[in-house]
């Protein structure tokens, strides 16, 4: 530190003095040695003040270090403050970045060039089962798969997709990107229910392409042999006659289609659509609709509350009844017995059917509900249906705060129910009675 003038004043004036004395008194020398001394005992005593403060800058300075010292120790304390205020600045963002990252539902892994971990978010230990204890560890022997192996070691690899080592039905599409020379970024995330999302959408694609083949061959087949000029009449009219079911299969496909697509998409119903409705009313006209079905003498046992009331959508109930009755029918042998009940229980309305069909595997009853999913069980004698029912059925209920329940043994039937609340929550409608 260059000293201030005022101090090299000072110093050449004490010398001065130094030097008139030992001239006036002819001390050989020592007087001026002794001047000497003390000012360099001050000196060192006031670098040694320095150096123990610099030890901890954060005190007092002391005050022997002199003005001049002081001015500059307090410069020097001022930029160590302003030093920790950014570093405490720095480190709390970094802190509410690290955290907020836990939050993420992507994992994020950092790497050295060797693959060793570095860092990573709470989403890498759900997918990959990464702890804390792992980092410095080598990320492709903590996850053994040719894939990632391939793409650390190959990172011009856009992009992989594994199993996920912590779940095996669960898939994980993984990215790497490079930070800098030395560290790569892993990204990975949860694509399981997006595959099967995609799985759906090809699946209803290739559903509703192979059911309406079928009808429209039919269809062509009639409509080339009519068109043939030799034809009787009579014959016309009975190709005419023909077009007709494979007609009526494609429009009850596509109403049901657009019915499903429908619920699918609709909000809670709103008050101006709920009524209040008797079960045994609307389970009566769904006994007379489906006479039609019962080819092979089947017997329909209605056993209603009579006064058992619900507030509902009641197109979409009857809906719900009916697809569940006829899907009954279908699927039970000539002579069978339907028991279809609608009573009170546990403080609400419970809808149920009941067959003595061919019944339902265990593993198959999770997917009924899909759109066109059928259960292809031997000697089954299942004809017509669009296999949207069920589906129709599912949405119907969440709409109305409800979910279908289903039972079944193969070869003894199968039980489908539902529980409804006897008043709707969403409203308070009255409405009107069915």
């Amino acid at each position: 530190m260059k000293q201030p003038w005022s101090n090299v004043a000072l110093v050449a004036a004490l010398l001065v003095v130094a030097l008139i004395v030992e001239l006036s008194l002819n001390f050989g020398g020592w007087f001026i040695a002794l001047v000497l001394v003390v000012l360099l005992l001050q000196r060192l005593s006031r670098e040694y003040q320095v150096k123990q403060w610099l030890m901890r800058p954060r005190r007092a300075i002391p005050a022997k270090v002199g003005r001049s010292w002081q001015t500059t120790l307090k410069q020097t304390q001022s930029k160590l403050e302003n030093a920790r205020n950014r570093s405490r600045t720095f480190l709390s963002a970094l802190q509410r970045v690290r955290t907020t990252s836990d939050y993420l539902p992507d994992a994020w892994i950092t790497l050295q060039r060797n693959g060793e971990i570095e860092m990573f978010n709470q989403s890498a230990t759900s997918l990959f089962g990464i702890k804390p204890s792992d980092v410095g560890a080598n990320l492709s022997s903590l996850i053994r798969h040719p894939s990632l192996s391939q793409l650390l070691h190959n990172p011009a690899t856009e992009l992989i997709e594994i199993t996920s080592p912590v779940d095996e039905s669960n898939r994980i599409e993984i990215r790497l990107i490079e930070i800098d020379r030395d560290r790569w970024l892993v990204i990975a995330r949860d694509v399981t229910e997006l595959n099967r999302l995609l799985t759906m959408r090809q699946d209803f694609i290739a559903n509703v392409s192979h059911e309406l083949r079928t009808p429209l061959t039919v269809l062509l087949g009639y409509v080339e042999s009519m068109v043939r000029d030799d034809l009787p009449d009579e014959t016309i009219r009975e190709l005419a006659n023909r077009l007709m079911a494979p007609v009526d299969r494609m429009r009850f496909m596509v109403d049901d289609l657009l019915t499903l697509t429908r619920l699918e998409a609709a909000p809670l119903p709103s008050a101006d659509e709920i009524q209040s409705i008797n079960g045994l009313a609307q389970l009566n006209l769904v006994v007379e609709e489906v006479a039609l079905l019962k080819k092979g003498n089947h017997t329909i046992r209605l056993d209603a509350d009579e006064e058992l009331r619900v507030e509902c959508v009641p197109s979409e109930i009857h809906s719900a009844f009916i697809n569940l009755v006829t899907n009954a029918i279908r699927y039970s042998p000539d002579g069978g017995r339907i028991t279809i009940r609608w009573q009170s229980y546990d403080g609400q309305a419970r809808f149920e059917v009941e067959d003595e069909g061919i019944g339902i595997p265990a593993e198959f009853i999770s997917r009924l509900t899909e759109r066109f999913y059928r259960v292809d069980i031997r000697g089954s004698r299942a004809y017509g249906g669009t296999g949207l029912g069920l589906a129709i059925v599912k949405h119907v209920l969440r709409r109305h705060q409800s979910e279908l329940q289903i039972e079944s043994e193969v070869a003894k039937g199968s039980r489908f129910y539902f529980d409804l609340p006897l008043t709707f929550s969403n409203n308070g409608s009255e409405g009107t009675t069915a």
